[in-house]
């Protein structure tokens, strides 16, 4: 029996993947990324690291990071073959977050304008008055 990835009408997703590797080329984990048929759209260069604690007797790995879209179902299936992989130590997906949106009708320059935190609570002291102002105005609505 062979093993069909049938093609479906869902989104795709943009996620990022880390993983740590026995092999430097992280040829397997690009393997699995084709497999379940994601599209990469940026690769970071391989590192070699130190581990914190030795995870299977290794006290090296290589990291690598690659962005990638993906259907969400395919994601599922992505993160179990990652598990099952030999020569897989460690591997995280996450979705990638979209930057968040403008309110509508500001700019960046207004946005760059707007006071916020030290600035903006000055300008509030700045804007509070006095009791004797305060007195002076009340007296003068009273009249």
């Amino acid at each position: 029996m062979t093993n069909i990835e049938l093609e479906t009408n869902e989104p795709k997703t943009q996620y990022e993947l880390s993983s740590v590797t026995l092999s430097e080329d992280a040829a397997s984990v690009k393997a699995l990324l084709a497999k379940h048929n994601a599209q990469v759209l940026n690769e970071r260069p391989v590192m070699k690291i130190q581990l914190a604690y030795k995870i299977n007797k290794e006290g090296f790995g290589f990291m690598s990071t690659i962005d990638f879209l993906a259907e969400t179902s395919a994601v599922v299936g992505l993160k179990q073959d990652l598990e099952l992989d030999k020569d897989v130590i460690r591997a995280i997906v996450v979705k990638k977050q979209k930057e968040p949106k403008r309110r509508e009708g500001r700019s960046e320059k207004e946005e760059a304008k707007t006071p916020t935190g030290p600035q903006k609570l000055r300008s509030m002291l700045g804007s509070m008055l006095t009791n004797e102002a305060l007195e002076k105005k009340i007296e003068e609505i009273l009249q």
